[in-house]
């Protein structure tokens, strides 16, 4: 297997805009400040006049945000301290806090191959589809006689499942040459 060359975004920690909504709800609490220990270092958080800044590694970094509008209401966003780019995430690092695309992160699927991405796609359907029901999360179970879900009309069904078994079809008809060459031709 040749080495991987790539940084994803699942080898950071990283601040989310839920963590906005509790990191604020702290300090309007009361808190002085809050501390965050991370596999990437100690992230001292305080506030200042309603700004939030972070110490990470001696770095004192301020994380700014922005709102915009969505609909008939607003949505906020953290403003990267580098590139000043509106994002969602923003990932620490040892001595920095930066956006993905400052860090050149990638995401795990932009590295998949046709069949990943094939298994990934009957997988989210049948999530779709079914939800939670347990035997809908193996693959090696045939999707013909699993139950129509409550609520959803037969029409609807029907054409999802077709849809799902001709994709599923497509992905086994795919991935046979693969376990053949895992288990080689037998030979007696």
């Amino acid at each position: 297997m040749r080495e991987q060359t790539r940084q994803y975004t699942t080898s950071l920690p990283r601040f989310r805009l839920s963590h906005l909504k509790t990191i604020k709800q702290m300090f309007e609490s009361g808190l002085p400040a809050l501390q965050w220990d991370t596999n990437a270092g100690k992230i001292l958080l305080t506030t200042e006049n309603g700004n939030i800044t972070a110490t990470i590694g001696g770095r004192t970094l301020s994380l700014r945000t922005t709102i915009t509008q969505a609909g008939y209401g607003w949505r906020e966003w953290y403003l990267c301290p580098h590139c000043s780019s509106r994002v969602a995430d923003l990932f620490v690092g040892k001595k920095d806090i930066a956006c993905r695309k400052c860090w050149k992160l990638h995401y795990a699927s932009q590295s998949e191959n046709q069949i990943d991405r094939m298994r990934r796609n009957i997988i989210k359907q049948r999530v779709a589809i079914w939800g939670g029901y347990p035997p809908a999360s193996n693959l090696f179970e045939r999707v013909t006689y699993f139950p129509k879900p409550k609520g959803m009309r037969w029409e609807t069904f029907e054409r999802k499942r077709n849809k799902l078994i001709q994709d599923e079809a497509h992905y086994w008809l795919a991935f046979l040459p693969i376990v053949d060459k895992i288990c080689g031709s037998i030979t007696r």
